[in-house]
């Protein structure tokens, strides 16, 4: 093999090395871009103080909106409960103002007033005979009275002495 000439007035100098060339491979590629990537991400990680700041104030800003909202829906929803229970007191109300009408109406009437009186106070039309039936297989018992000698405290003694027993225990008269 023949070596290159030299040209002339160039002294000859150390023999040349072959320049380093590298050949692309695929994977040194994906590493590379990895590599950015990365470096990019990181950039993005660490926020600027600006951005901080722009994020606390709007969390701020929405905390306030939902605050100035909650008060407002509050007493919407407390305003309706209480139209719902006012309602409900209405109907009650109503149902009973029309069971009182009705008594009026009965009471009204002249028949109803008659079959009362009758029922209620044992008060008999002109001409009518009242009749009472005694069963008498009924046994006689006690009266409603009883058979004790009455109290011959007066009522003022009577009464402090009710203040000073123990309820549930008899007493029995001086």
């Amino acid at each position: 093999m023949s070596t290159p000439a030299t040209p002339p007035g160039k002294p000859e100098s150390t023999p040349r090395r072959p320049r380093a060339t590298t050949v692309p491979v695929a994977s040194r590629e994906r590493e590379k871009a990895e590599r950015n990537r990365s470096q990019q991400k990181a950039a993005k990680r660490q926020a600027s103080p600006q951005e901080l700041t722009s994020t606390v104030i709007l969390i701020l800003v929405i905390l306030a909106v939902l605050l100035a909202i909650a008060v407002p829906l509050r007493n919407y929803y407390e305003g309706r409960s209480e139209i719902a229970r006012l309602n409900d007191s209405i109907a009650a109300l109503e149902q009973r103002k029309s069971d009182l009408e009705g008594d009026i109406a009965k009471y009204q009437d002249p028949e109803y007033i008659k079959q009362e009186a009758r029922r209620r106070l044992g008060v008999l039309e002109p001409g009518e005979t009242a009749w009472r039936i005694i069963d008498p297989r009924m046994t006689q018992g006690e009266g409603i009275t009883t058979q004790a000698a009455p109290d011959e405290r007066s009522w003022v003694q009577v009464m402090w002495d009710s203040l000073r027993e123990v309820p549930g225990e008899e007493r029995a008269p001086e």
